[in-house]
């Protein structure tokens, strides 16, 4: 029975047709984005949709038409689901965003290992209440790593695919494989104010109105660094290039001065492969005191002791929903 119903299977879902809704996780009314939770046709496995409106590009009225009109993003990069970008038709609703993520997709994969994913997404993307944590090493060793020793691999399969030149080759800036200090920086697609890459000369990218809203991905190649509780003396070449290159790459291919730009590390991750962020100051979201993490600090941390990140506590900030909330109050209760 399971076996047919994969074959059923859409791996590629062409327009949101059919898409039946069984809850709203989010009606959007403090964060801007409309989440609701559903199933497509033939797919018996849920799958989030997304609703929001873009940011409009500063200082372009004349392109303002164009700014706001999206471009399908279809398939991503991700292996752990599909995920989805597309547009809406402008006597529906003009300006709208939509993605999708379809854990459906992977027939291949154990309903345990979908469900596990469907789950991570349903819970990041449901209204909650935030929840901050002081996570001293114990209960990063009782709680934490666990945690991350559950999360199924393929859930950063998607990482391996850009960092092999399997996908987003489009979005790449820049590339250096060193096994051991190398790492590759190319655009979010959370910056949907950039130009369209596969449609727009790089050379049109510089002082783009779009920079505004500039957000970029350093992704390391090494596979043994998850976290910033894995970062020790060993890493600062690395970081050091990461910081140093990264601003270099930004300057020369969008015009953003280094005052304008801010590098930073989330603690928790959104996933478990060592990444740092790029973003212009005005960007404001991601960057709560309780998470971000910059990475000029980050340096001169294990600088002065290669074993801080190990030996310090962190505040961690999580949805009261989170799984890892969970094993954090379990913890607490055990009295651990």
């Amino acid at each position: 029975m399971a076996s047919s119903l994969h074959d059923a299977m859409p791996d590629r879902l062409p327009s949101l047709r059919g898409f039946k809704t069984s809850r709203v996780l989010n009606d959007g009314k403090e964060s801007g984005v409309v989440a609701l939770l559903g199933t497509f046709p033939g797919c018996d496995t849920e799958s989030v949709v997304k609703l929001s409106r873009p940011p409009i590009p500063l200082g372009d009225l004349d392109g303002l038409a164009t700014a706001v009109t999206l471009s399908e993003r279809a398939p991503y990069s991700g292996m752990e689901y599909g995920y989805y970008h597309g547009v809406v038709a402008s006597e529906f609703a003009p300006g709208l965003s939509v993605d999708v993520l379809y854990p459906g997709c992977l027939a291949n994969e154990s309903e345990e290992a979908r469900a596990k994913l469907l789950a991570k997404h349903v819970s990041r993307n449901a209204s909650q209440a935030p929840v901050v944590f002081r996570e001293n090493p114990r209960a990063y060793a009782a709680a934490h790593l666990p945690y991350i020793d559950a999360i199924p691999s393929s859930a950063i399969g998607w990482v391996y695919k850009i960092l092999n030149k399997e996908k987003e080759l489009e979005r790449l800036l820049f590339d250096d494989d060193d096994a051991n200090d190398g790492f590759l920086v190319n655009t979010d697609p959370k910056w949907v104010t950039h130009p369209d890459p596969k449609a727009t000369p790089k050379e049109q990218w510089m002082n783009h109105p779009g920079t505004r809203e500039l957000y970029c991905l350093g992704l390391c190649h090494r596979k043994d660094v998850r976290s910033l509780r894995d970062l020790r003396a060993a890493h600062l070449p690395m970081l050091r290039a990461m910081a140093r290159k990264g601003r270099e790459v930004i300057k020369n291919t969008y015009g953003l001065a280094d005052e304008s730009l801010r590098i930073f590390v989330h603690y928790p991750p959104q996933f478990y492969h060592f990444h740092v962020h790029f973003t212009n100051v005005s960007v404001d979201h991601g960057v709560s005191a309780e998470r971000a993490h910059l990475l000029d600090d980050v340096i001169e941390n294990i600088e002065r002791d290669s074993e801080h990140y190990a030996k310090c506590s962190i505040t961690c900030r999580m949805g009261e929903n989170d799984e890892l909330w969970r094993r954090f109050k379990e913890l607490d209760k055990a009295g651990a």
